[in-house]
């Protein structure tokens, strides 16, 4: 009896040794282990993978695009689930994609272990935003829809709701203030329904009555942790504008009519005022119709990946460098053609 007691207490693998040989098994196979015990569970849900993908998205179309591979091209993604209609929308958060198709309604999906949940159906809705609820481990979503107002005929107003993953249902949040008058949709790399994500707020372009009744550009937050509302306007002059994410931090990118783009970010502190920390010269190519520049992520050497679009078909992709001022092509092979939209994302072995 000793001997076997011995030799049991032998058979122990320490976790750190186990969980170096996890790290390096193909993504499916470390998702199926997750079962097997809590910590394996755990360590799964909390691996990062470092290498930042682009998602390409047309029509019932998602491509992957992997910047750390040998060859830079866009791979078709198998999708599990029926797509019957467009793709209308791609939101992304710690490795989950949330799909808004225009029949099936929202889509909760891990493109690299290939597992997926579909939302209850929503009714008819403008925008929504996409996070993960650390406090309860939990993903949801947030909707917006419009209504009249009982108190005014013509006057539109945005309700709120909550859906969340794990109680499988949507929530009324609160009913947004009157002076919101538009969630816009609009940008210049096509029609962009979902709120943009960082350090667990999400944010919108909005336009807003100010206190002289005028009609201003703003931008709308929400802060996840207390899922409260709150309206920043944005910097002066600052008329046509789009919300990007660089290095994990909020830019605001204001188009001037020139051409040429002017980047802004927020203090860090307690005023968070606008400050302008690059401009981006116009793009130079001959043609009779306007080029849009949209940033997409930052990459390596400094170096800004943008796409540019003329009248909404997108072009190509670009690489500008601060540095030098200057922007170079930057090819990717097999793209979907002309009416591709793009968003920015990481692996992770989370299941939906």
């Amino acid at each position: 009896m000793e001997m076997e007691s011995k030799k049991k207490r032998n058979l122990h693998i320490p976790d750190d040794i186990v969980f170096n040989i996890l790290r390096r098994l193909p993504p499916k196979s470390f998702a199926r282990f997750k079962c097997v015990c809590k910590s394996w569970q755990s360590f799964a849900n909390q691996h990062k993978y470092h290498n930042q993908k682009l998602i390409l998205f047309s029509g019932k179309t998602i491509q992957s695009v992997d910047f750390e591979a040998d060859e830079i091209k866009a791979v078709d993604l198998d999708i599990p689930f029926k797509v019957s209609s467009a793709i209308l929308q791609i939101a992304s958060c710690n490795g989950l994609l949330c799909i808004l198709t225009e029949r099936e309604g929202f889509v909760i999906w891990n493109p690299l272990i290939g597992r997926y949940k579909r939302v209850s159906n929503a009714s008819e809705y403008d925008n929504f935003g996409f996070w993960y609820d650390h406090s309860t481990d939990n993903y949801k979503i947030v909707r917006f829809m419009r209504f009249l107002d009982p108190n005014s005929e013509s006057l539109q107003r945005y309700s709120a709701e909550i859906y969340s993953q794990k109680g499988n249902s949507w929530q009324p949040n609160e009913i947004l203030p009157w002076q919101i008058c538009s969630i816009l949709g609009y940008s210049h790399h096509g029609n962009s329904l979902f709120g943009v994500l960082v350090n667990e707020t999400l944010y919108w372009k909005i336009k807003y009555i100010n206190n002289d009744k005028k009609y201003i550009p703003a931008v709308l937050c929400f802060d996840t942790l207390n899922e409260k509302f709150d309206v920043i306007i944005s910097p002066v002059n600052a008329h046509v504008f789009d919300l990007v994410v660089l290095k994990g931090q909020l830019c605001l990118v204001e188009y001037h009519k020139a051409g040429h783009m002017g980047m802004w970010t927020r203090e860090v502190g307690k005023n968070q005022n606008w400050i302008k920390f690059m401009n981006l010269p116009p793009f130079e190519r001959k043609s009779i119709f306007n080029y849009h520049l949209l940033p997409i992520c930052s990459m390596k050497e400094d170096e800004i990946l943008v796409c540019v679009r003329q009248l909404l078909t997108p072009l190509g992709f670009f690489l500008y460098s601060p540095e030098a001022k200057t922007y170079k092509k930057f090819h990717i092979c097999d793209t979907r053609k002309p009416l591709f939209r793009e968003i920015t994302y990481k692996d992770s072995l989370v299941s939906p």
